[in-house]
């Protein structure tokens, strides 16, 4: 069963539940009315007949001319009183009753089925002040019963009276019948009241539903549009931020795969070419039986250049590879010891290419690093400027506090690089010169290794170049105790 089904029909439930329960309110209230108003119209009634009797008594002795008429005289005129009473179709009959030695007699010899069931079994009228009445079925009709008390030339009796109040019961049925056709009428209209608004109300979770199937289809850029500020709307823009998140996630393991298959085909690019040039050497060496030692020589030069190329290549493929996927522990570390140690193991690779290195750290840098991964990414930087440095020229590695982070420059007065190729550099095999990197023993895999180091350290470098004026890298770290700063990575 669906969502507006089930809102549906437990609605219309307690919609017909609280329409009953208002028509039988109804029902019950109308009822007391309509008794009240029976039970007045009959008491009304019998008072007048039994100012009637009492009329037709004081009549009969005012004629006698006595002071007050004996018990057979009142009870004759109190009886030739009922006796011209004519019977209509809502007072039935009526009787009059006097208190005897052993109980009420009557004083009509005549009997009537009706009286016999109006009377009061078990009753003798003990309370004269109390009016009693009871209801009662004879013949398929409803009757009513009055029995009240009347005092005639000081004796006790009671009129009794007997009303058909069947009217009363017609009507309390015609009552029901309307009420039970106003709560079915009412219940329906409810019903179709309630169908247009809860489909109205829930259309927008179709538009949801649709939409998340498109979603779940594959169609990444479908977005739910709808308005209002209620939990549906709220529920269609979370969804479109899953969507947005879905289809960022989607492109960008599209863009690693295609990273991937571009990284795959030029490190085997990379790799052909100083295969070939060895393989070829290699040849000419094992097939020409007198090669002069100068050929000898060129060519195991070229052999020995073209291995150290593919070593330092191949060195540096397995480090960014495995960079990401180390164990690494981390620890608080002197950044003036690391910059100490950089430079005295590059002091030499320098002094080979005619440069020098000066470096200065400010007292007092602690950062949380890998010691010898850290290294490597000053090697990296340090060796990059290396190679784009005349001989004569200087490398500066500098570093100091900014604004609560430890910030490392390394400059270098080369050649520099262009602007338009400043976005290119970090891609991996990428070379601005490449005949001049393979030269000095690149293979464009430096700077992507270095920006994979410094996010594993929480950090980042920027590059700023000028063509001819050289390069300078800042790099960026939190320090040691400072938010964000983990243990272990």
């Amino acid at each position: 069963m669906k969502l507006w089904q089930k809102i549906f029909l437990s609605t219309l439930a307690l919609t017909v539940a609280v329409t009953s329960l208002l028509s039988l309110l109804f029902l019950l209230s109308s009822r007391s009315a309509l008794w009240e108003r029976e039970n007045q119209r009959a008491l009304t009634q019998q008072q007048s007949l039994a100012s009637l009797i009492k009329t037709g008594v004081v009549s009969q002795r005012l004629q006698s001319g006595k002071v007050r008429l004996s018990a057979d005289e009142a009870d004759s005129a109190a009886a030739a009183v009922l006796a011209r009473q004519e019977a209509d179709g809502y007072l039935v009959v009526s009787r009059l009753l006097r208190r005897g030695t052993s109980g009420w007699n009557t004083l009509s010899a005549s009997a009537d089925p009706l009286l016999d069931a109006a009377a009061l079994e078990g009753d003798d009228y003990a309370d004269d002040a109390l009016t009693y009445s009871r209801t009662f079925r004879d013949g398929g009709r409803l009757y009513l019963a009055l029995n009240a008390p009347l005092a005639l030339e000081q004796t006790a009796y009671r009129l009794l009276c007997v009303f058909d109040v069947s009217e009363v019961q017609g009507l309390l049925r015609r009552q029901a019948a309307t009420a039970l056709a106003l709560s079915a009428a009412g219940s329906l209209a409810a019903a179709g009241a309630l169908l247009v608004v809860v489909r109205g109300l829930l259309r927008p979770l179709n538009v949801l539903s649709r939409a998340s199937r498109r979603i779940a289809a594959g169609s990444y850029s479908e977005r739910i549009r709808l308005s209002g500020s209620d939990e549906l709307a709220d529920l269609a823009q979370d969804m479109n931020r899953m969507a947005e998140a879905v289809e960022s996630r989607v492109t960008q393991l599209e863009q690693a795969a295609e990273d991937r298959s571009a990284f795959i085909a030029n490190m085997a690019h990379e790799m052909k070419t100083p295969l070939t040039s060895i393989l070829g050497f290699a040849d000419l060496l094992y097939l020409q039986k007198d090669v002069p030692d100068k050929k000898r020589m060129e060519y195991a030069g070229i052999i020995v250049e073209e291995t150290k190329r593919m070593r330092s290549l191949s060195g540096k493929l397995m480090e960014l590879l495995n960079v990401g996927s180390q164990n690494l522990v981390f620890t608080p570390e002197p950044l003036a010891d690391v910059m100490n140690e950089v430079a005295a193991a590059m002091e030499p690779v320098l002094a080979s290419s005619g440069l020098t290195l000066q470096h200065v750290c400010e007292d007092g840098l602690v950062l949380m690093m890998d010691r010898e991964l850290f290294k490597s990414l000053l090697y990296n930087f340090i060796d990059n400027g290396r190679k784009a440095s005349p001989e004569g020229s200087r490398i500066q590695m500098l570093a100091h506090r900014q604004q609560g982070k430890a910030e490392i420059m390394i400059r270098d007065y080369g050649q520099g690089i262009p602007q338009k190729e400043l976005d290119k550099v970090r891609q991996p095999f990428y070379m601005v010169d490449k005949s001049r990197s393979r030269k000095a023993g690149g293979a464009g895999l430096g700077l992507a290794l270095c920006e994979e180091i410094c996010r594993i350290h929480k950090g980042a470098f920027a590059i700023d170049s000028r063509v001819g004026k050289g390069t300078l890298i800042t790099l960026q770290f939190p320090l040691a105790g400072a938010p964000g700063q983990g243990g272990e990575a």
